[in-house]
C-alpha cells in the first residue's frame, strides 16, 4: 500500500520547537524517482508511550479520505551505508539499533506555518473549519492546537502534517462517546474550536453535514489494511480496540455527531 524509498542522504534536523522527536529531512530513492522527506525516528520510549508509527500512517490516511491536502507518506529504508555516513553528533541522539523501516513524509516546501494571529475569515478560506474539528476528533488526534497547530499553509492550500498523537483510544473511548463526553485536549484546545463555538445557532446546527458524508462512504477494510501493514513492519498497537472504536462510530453517526455539538454549546 505505501511504497518504500532507501535514504540517500541526510540533509537536516528539524528544530525542537517544529517537531519534538527533531525529525530528519532526507533525500530518498523509489521506484517512483527522488524525493526529500521528513523521517521521523522513533525511539521505543516514544512507541511505548503511543502507537506513533500507526496514527502517522492511519492519520494520512483518513486525511486522504476527507479530501484534506496532506504530504504523500511512505516507508524510509536507512541502510548500513546511510548510517555510516551519519555525523557522530546526529547518530548519537537516536536508537540507530532499531533497523524497522521509518515512517517518511514528503517534504513540502516553501510554505508558512499556521500563525495563531490568521485572521478568522481567512482561515475558513483554507479548510472547512467544522470538517477539520470532527476529522481530528474522529481520529483522536490532540495535536492540532493552537500552541502546535501541524498546519502548513502554501499559497492557498493547508497542508495536515503529524498525526503521531492520533489513536488516542482506550478502553474507555466508546463509553465516553456514548455519554457525549468529549475530553477538552480534543475540543476546546483545537485550532477551530474558538472560530466553531463562537457562531451564531442557525450556523451551528449545519455543522459535520460534510463530515457525515465522508464517514459514511469510509471503507474501514481499507483501514484494517493500513493498520495490518503496519504491524507488519513490527509496530505493536491494540489494533482490535482501534478497529472496535472506528467501527462504533461509521454505525452510530449521530452520537458522535451529537458529541460534537455538545462540545461547541
Amino acid at each position: 500500500m505505501f511504497p518504500i524509498y532507501k535514504a540517500r542522504k541526510f540533509l537536516n534536523q528539524i528544530n525542537s520547537k517544529y517537531g519534538h522527536t527533531e525529525p530528519w529531512v532526507v533525500l530518498c530513492e523509489g521506484e517512483k524517482g527522488w524525493g526529500e522527506f521528513v523521517v521521523k525516528i522513533f525511539t521505543e520510549d516514544h512507541l511505548a508511550e503511543k502507537p506513533r508509527v500507526h496514527g502517522e500512517f492511519v492519520g494520512s490516511w483518513f486525511a486522504n479520505q476527507f479530501d484534506f491536502m496532506t504530504p504523500d507518506v511512505a516507508w524510509i529504508e536507512l541502510d548500513q551505508q546511510f548510517l555510516l555516513s551519519l555525523h557522530p553528533e546526529i547518530s548519537i541522539k537516536k536508537d540507530l539499533d532499531d533497523t524497522r523501516l521509518k515512517f517518511g513524509s514528503r517534504l513540502v516546501g516553501p510554505f508558512q506555518h499556521f500563525s495563531k494571529g490568521m485572521k478568522k475569515k481567512k482561515f475558513q478560506e483554507l479548510l472547512d473549519l467544522d470538517t477539520l474539528y470532527a476529522f481530528d476528533n474522529l481520529i483522536r488526534n490532540h495535536d492540532r492546537g493552537l500552541h502546535k497547530p501541524n498546519l502548513l499553509v502554501k499559497g492557498r492550500d493547508a497542508y495536515l502534517i503529524d498525526h503521531e498523537y492520533a489513536l488516542d483510544i482506550s478502553d474507555q473511548t466508546i463509553s465516553q462517546i456514548q455519554n457525549l463526553e468529549i475530553m477538552g485536549k480534543f475540543s476546546t484546545s483545537h485550532i477551530a474550536f474558538s472560530a466553531l463555538s463562537n457562531a451564531n445557532g442557525t450556523v451551528k446546527r449545519n455543522y459535520f453535514e460534510m463530515f457525515l458524508e465522508y464517514l459514511r462512504a469510509l471503507n474501514l477494510q481499507e483501514l484494517e489494511s493500513v493498520l495490518s501493514e503496519v504491524e507488519q513492519k513490527e509496530y505493536q498497537a491494540e489494533v482490535g480496540m482501534i478497529l472496535d472504536y472506528f467501527r462504533f462510530v461509521k454505525t452510530n453517526p449521530a452520537i458522535f455527531v451529537s458529541a460534537l455539538k455538545r462540545t461547541l454549546q
